[in-house]
This record gives structure tokens, sequence and C-alpha cells, in this order.
């Protein structure tokens, strides 16, 4: 079935039963990284791992609930009614408008649907949630327009632009049948897997969101040995060819997988999706309050391979190979056979995240790997090889008056390993048509082999906030592709200081935010002397009914 029939199916069911799992959508202004907050300050659970997003609400902490945890000063009524003799339920979402500005280059990531692109960017949200026994529907497209007009480019980095980019996403939307702490359905919201603040090597919410089949718990399972979350998911990727790619440091030569080459003009957008398999499995030990470890594993192919290179293949060997083999010797999805376009890129993390509640404190960390090993040999003699991490920590003070202060750090690295001068890995996202959707990284969205240095000072009382935040990033200091000198260092280093400011308050029913940075830039491009600013700006405005 195709997306605008499942659409069809969801506006029939809201009109037809007049609608349950609500979800508090991944970067939603306001509310999203408030979870995180609670939790620290004790307010939310400490057996949340908050590492498996989109959040979802129940009877005992709905919307309502969120929103007087955050400000107990104030109480939310949503626009909400109640049908079918008090079984089903309607309620309005809230209206969001985004707005993002880059004065001389692209600049800034995990803002779904937004492009890597220079000038005045707009996003529009609205929607819709319906609930009736096990069955919920969550209806909330994006609408995008950006003036995109050309940026600085040379034969490094960037290329002409295509103008003025309009596109409607179907967003934070989705169809469940949710029971017992379990949920199934379509689904096109934005996750993030990981425990980092400012990326994730996985999932993010960098990309707009991509449609997929998801079977997940919507609270923790507990069993005798601790709680356990999930996620499993089968969706479709697919390419924007009026966009640049993130993956090929924003220059436009698509990916052809039939002739195995960067040919844009043979690229076809129906033809060549990549079907995406992907599962994350989050473990709280019992005798361990607060400590959340999980593994999650991503793998791609493109869509005719699925109809002939794996054909014999069981259903579930055939759609969700990432709960089969990960070494590439002893599993045949994906293992070289001669055979012309048979490929299967995964990639794995593992993460833990450590919350300390009495002393409002988190550690956190998630190590990846961005090739499966061919075998155990392979691993044990070149562990480093396709490396990254995230590394972060986060800390909460209690002032006067119910006001926080709010303390974090955090590093991403997704450079390649040292023993890249005896075998390069390449970047994570690049191989082949790459990690992507929509032309835009799944995962990190700092980019392709950049690393980035976080640190963040709030103060917060209830929606308020105030803050500074400073940001480190070095553009692929190690080489990629291989070609340079200085033991595999490039020789002209581009690093962006960016400093600025953070702010939120609400207004009755009006959540503001601005975040506004500038961004100053040595050797832009690995051009050496070509030294520039940027101003960044980012406002929202979220409307409560």
């Amino acid at each position: 079935m195709t997306i605008k029939k499942w659409l069809v199916v969801l506006a029939g069911l809201i009109c037809a039963i007049s609608v349950g799992a609500q979800t508090v959508p991944v970067g939603m202004v306001g509310f999203d990284d408030q979870l995180k907050i609670l939790q620290l300050q004790g307010k939310l659970g400490v057996e949340h791992s908050l590492m498996a997003r989109p959040f979802f609400t129940n009877r005992s902490l709905d919307t309502d609930s969120i929103f007087r945890l955050i400000d107990s000063n104030n109480i939310y009524q949503p626009f909400r009614r109640t049908l079918v003799n008090g079984k089903g339920k309607f309620e309005l979402l809230p209206f969001h408008f985004y707005s993002k500005f880059n004065s001389d280059r692209p600049y800034s990531w995990n803002q779904a649907g937004f492009l890597q692109a220079r000038g005045l960017q707009t996003l529009l949200s609205v929607g819709a949630y319906a609930s009736y026994g096990w069955f919920d529907v969550q209806l909330k497209p994006e609408l995008v327009y950006a003036v995109n007009p050309a940026f600085p480019y040379n034969g490094s980095y960037g290329a002409p632009t295509r103008g003025a980019y309009k596109k409607m996403f179907f967003g934070q939307s989705s169809i469940r049948v949710s029971k017992a702490g379990l949920s199934f359905g379509l689904s096109t919201e934005n996750m993030w897997w990981g425990p980092g603040l400012h990326n994730s090597l996985l999932m993010s919410n960098n990309a707009p969101g991509f449609a997929h089949l998801t079977l997940n718990t919507t609270k923790p399972i507990k069993t005798p040995i601790g709680n356990f979350e999930f996620q499993l998911i089968g969706g479709k990727l697919v390419e924007d060819t009026s966009v640049l790619l993130e993956n090929k440091n924003l220059t436009s030569p698509y990916y052809d997988p039939v002739t195995e080459g960067g040919n844009s003009n043979n690229y076809d957008p129906k033809k060549s999706w990549r079907y995406l398999s992907a599962v994350t499995l989050t473990y709280n030990p019992k005798w361990v309050k607060g400590l959340f470890l999980s593994i999650n594993r991503v793998g791609y192919t493109y869509n005719f391979n699925l109809d002939s290179s794996y054909a014999g293949f069981n259903f579930f060997k055939k759609y969700m190979p990432v709960l089969f083999g990960v070494l590439r010797q002893s599993y045949p999805y994906g293992t070289p056979t001669g055979r012309k376009g048979i490929s299967y890129k995964q990639m794995a993390s593992f993460s833990a995240r450590m919350v300390f509640p009495e002393s409002h404190t988190e550690v956190y960390t998630e190590y990846g790997y961005g090739d499966n090993f061919l075998n155990l040999r392979d691993w044990n003699t070149d562990a480093p090889h396709a490396t990254a991490y995230v590394l972060g920590i986060r800390k909460l003070k209690k002032l006067n008056k119910g006001a926080w202060l709010d303390i974090s750090a955090e590093m991403t690295r997704m450079s390649e390993s040292v023993n890249y001068l005896l075998r390069t890995a390449g970047d994570w996202y690049g191989y082949e048509g790459g990690y992507t959707n929509q032309s835009r990284h799944i995962g990190a969205g700092v980019g392709r082999g950049n690393n980035v240095y976080t640190a963040r000072l709030q103060w917060l009382k209830g929606f308020s906030r105030l803050g500074v935040v400073i940001q480190g990033i070095h553009h692929g200091p190690t080489a990629i592709v291989g070609g340079f000198s200085n033991f595999g260092m490039r020789d002209i280093k581009w690093n962006d200081f960016a400093i600025g400011f953070t702010g939120q308050h609400r207004f009755k029913k009006m959540i503001l935010s601005a975040e506004l940075q500038s961004v100053n830039t040595k050797n832009y491009a690995w051009e050496k002397g070509n030294n520039r600013f940027n101003f960044y700006g980012f406002l929202t405005a979220t409307y409560l009914w």
C-alpha cells in the first residue's frame, strides 16, 4: 500500500470513529529536550531511558502532565474533545513556526525539513491526534520553504544551488495499534536513537522523517532482571535531486546504483530508493538504578536487490536482516558473490547513559562502527577501524525560587581513527548512495568526517531559558579519500568557532525561543586564507491551542 493510500485510511479513521499512545515529537521546541531536564530534576521517573525517542505519553503521563511538570504554576488545557461515549479522543496539536537564517553559508543541523543552505528558511506545522480503543492516529505534516541562494564554493565543497525550495512532508504523522506497552504501525516521525544531546551516530532529526513500519515499546517493559525498551523498523529512503547532497560535501553527483557511478542524469528516484532495516534495544539493569545500555544497528540496500539478489531468503532474513549475523563471513546477506550491484551497508553502535538523580547529573557515550567486520579476527586485529563516538556530561544545579543552572558539554568524533594510515575506512555516510533521506544525513548532522565540541550554560525556570553556547568544528581533518601529505592529515585545516546566545519564554499560549550565533571560519572549504564570518539565527514560535 502506498503512503497516499495509508493517509486516506488515516483520514477515514478520524472521520469514521472520531477518534492510544501520543508522542512528543523529536526536536519539538519546549518539550522534547525538556524531558531529560525533568528527569535530572527528579520530576520524571528514572526508569525511562530517553534513548529511543519520540517519547510516548500515557494515561498517567499525558501532555497535560508534562506541561505541569515543566511549570506547575500554569495549567495547560489543550483543545480536546471526548467522543463516542467517552471511548474516543480528539485533540489539536500545537502549531509550530520555525525560521532559520544564515548570512554567508550553510550552518547548523538537527532541524528536520530544513536545508544546509544560505539565506532564510521557514517551516510550518500543525496537526491533530485522535484515538479510539487500541487505535491512534497522528497527522502532523510540515511545509518547508527556503530561499536557497548561492553560497561560496570551490572544487572541494559546495556547488551551484537550484534556487527556491518548497516542499511538504508528512512530518510527525503516524497510524498505530497500541496495547500493553507495545505499538505497531506506519509512521513518518523523526526518531532519535542514543544518549547524545547534539548528535546521534545512527538516527537523528537531521533529515526529514521517512516512511517506516515500526514495532516498538511505548514504555519500559519490566522483567525480573530489569527493564527493556526496543524499536524495530523497516523503512524507505529516497533522495531529492533538487537538493545538494550532504554526504558529498554539498555537491550534486547522485549515485546511480545500476551503473555504480555518480551520474545524476541517470538517477531515477522512483527506482533507486533504498530499503532500511534498523533496530535498537535498551536495557536497564534491575540492580543499577539510572544505568541504561543499548545496542543499535542499521543496514540498507537498494530496492532492486531485494527482488533479485536476495531471492530465496525467508521473510525475516530479507526484510529484518539486522536481527541476524553481524559478521560478513557468516551471513550471506550482503556478502560479495561476484554479481554486480549486490551490497548491504551495515552500521552499529553501543550506548551507555548513567543518570544520578540525587546529584542531577548524567554522563553518556555512544561508540559506533561504520563498517561491519569480516570475522572475529578482523575485529580483533583492527578494532578502531571505521569507528566514531559521542561523549557528554550534563549537570543541573538547583537555585532559588524554582530556578536551575544547566551545564553541559559534548564532543563528537566522526573523523577516521588513527589507523587510516594502514586501512582507510572512508566516512560513515558516503557508501554508495549514502545513509541519507531527502539528501540529508540521517545520523550525525555535524557532517561527514567532522568533529564537533559543544559547551552550553543555561538558566532555567519553567519554560524560560537564557544561556550561552560555544561550538568548535573541525571539518574533515583526516584523509577521507587519501591523497594528502602530512601522514594523512590535511595540510590546510578548516575550522569553525561559534559563540552565541539562547533564550526561551512562554507568553500564555505562545512559547517563543531563539538561538543566535556568530560563526568565525578559518580556511573555509579547505582554502588557505579564506576566512569568513557567518551570522546564524534560529527562531521558533509554538502556539498551544
